[in-house]
């Protein structure tokens, strides 16, 4: 079975955006750095090479940011220095950042100790850090400092969207669920006045703020933030087509659930994809889903072994009306079939968005075949 959309989705993103660019990712992500605490990042960087590092133009910033860091080395130009290394590296990235990050965090360590020193950014830099060298203790540490000393700080209304975005990552780090969305949800309400100046940031902050919406059954909601992410930042990796099918599926878009399905490239979740787009379709060919069962009840409250038990009595049901009734590829469904089809189809659509898993239960019931086209 697959894992569904929670913890372990939320421990994926700060995996995965955490090391995406701290400073506005590139294609992938970001990581809002180049902003004092409590400063808003309307006013580009000074640095022409961290402007650029904003912008998630790698390349074109290391010689400058390496130029800085010959004259003056900071914690915060090692650490993009080695960030924009690992990220041109692409799967060697992490051996080849490392060295930069070990050199820049006593930098940082020492210039958040002095007096105004202790930046939401070099805060959430030493976090990251912390995190890659799987330091717990030094990773809640660093976060909770931030959170302390800027979010609950004297002027939390100055913060940017960016800073919001980075404040809703450091909650995750802390494993504060509910923190962590009013940040992302803040992020989102700044992002919407003042647009982040790297697009990823945004799309960043719609995802997360889109898995929340999804994990809550706000199937419609998430469906327009991954959309919208995607918008913005037609690679980004985050917006799976699996999870975008399912939350468009969940909201009745059968021909949008069907390409985002199709879409899907995952080894992971590619057949899982190939199921939910013929259910879909079958979805599609009834005219729409039941919003109750025969006998009246919610089917979006059933818990999962009632359903499991009336999906057993409606396939029973929907083969044999397909038995009985004889029509070919491409006719009009019996009025019988059609509405045992659309039992079916209902409930099957129920079970696939609580579990994330269909083929595997429809080949231990035997039942695929009621399924795929």
């Amino acid at each position: 079975m697959k894992p569904r959309i929670d913890t372990l989705t939320t421990l994926a993103f700060v995996l995965s955006a955490s090391l995406l660019p701290v400073g506005c990712g590139g294609h992938g992500g970001a990581d809002s750095d180049a902003t004092p605490a409590g400063a808003s990042q309307a006013a580009a960087p000074a640095d022409p090479g961290e402007a650029l590092y904003n912008q998630g133009k790698y390349s074109e910033a290391l010689p400058l940011l390496e130029a800085s860091a010959a004259t003056a080395k900071t914690g915060t130009l090692l650490y993009q220095i080695g960030f924009a290394k690992g990220a041109l590296a692409g799967p060697t990235g992490p051996g080849v950042r490392k060295p930069y990050w070990t050199e820049a965090k006593p930098l940082l360590e020492a210039e958040i100790a002095t007096p105004g020193g202790a930046t939401l950014e070099r805060l959430y830099y030493l976090t990251v850090i912390a995190f890659d060298e799987t330091n717990l203790p030094g990773m809640e540490k660093y976060a909770g400092q931030a959170v302390d000393t800027i979010e609950k700080g004297p002027d939390p209304n100055s913060l940017s969207g960016e800073d919001w975005f980075r404040l809703g990552r450091l909650h995750d780090f802390l494993r504060q669920p509910s923190e962590a969305e009013a940040a992302y949800r803040r992020a989102l309400a700044a992002f919407r006045k003042v647009p982040a100046i790297n697009p990823a940031y945004q799309a960043l902050t719609l995802v997360r703020v889109a898995d929340i919406d999804f994990d809550s059954r706000r199937f419609d909601l998430a469906a327009t933030g991954y959309q919208e992410a995607l918008a913005l930042v037609p690679t980004l990796d985050q917006v799976k087509p699996f999870r975008l099918g399912l939350a468009l599926f969940g909201t009745g878009r059968a021909d949008e659930s069907i390409a985002a399905f199709k879409q899907d490239r995952d080894p992971e979740t590619m057949t899982e994809s190939q199921y939910g787009a013929d259910l879909a379709q079958k979805a599609k060919d009834v005219g729409g889903l039941n919003i109750a069962d025969a006998d009246g009840a919610a089917i979006m409250a059933m818990d999962l072994d009632g359903l499991d038990t009336r999906i057993r009595d409606a396939a029973r049901e929907y083969r044999a009306a397909r038995e009985k009734n004889s029509y070919k590829p491409g006719d009009p469904l019996p009025a019988e079939v059609a509405q045992y089809e659309k039992r079916f189809i209902s409930l099957m659509r129920e079970r696939f968005v609580q579990t994330q898993d269909v083929q595997e239960f429809c080949l231990k019931e035997g039942i695929a075949d009621l399924v795929r086209r």
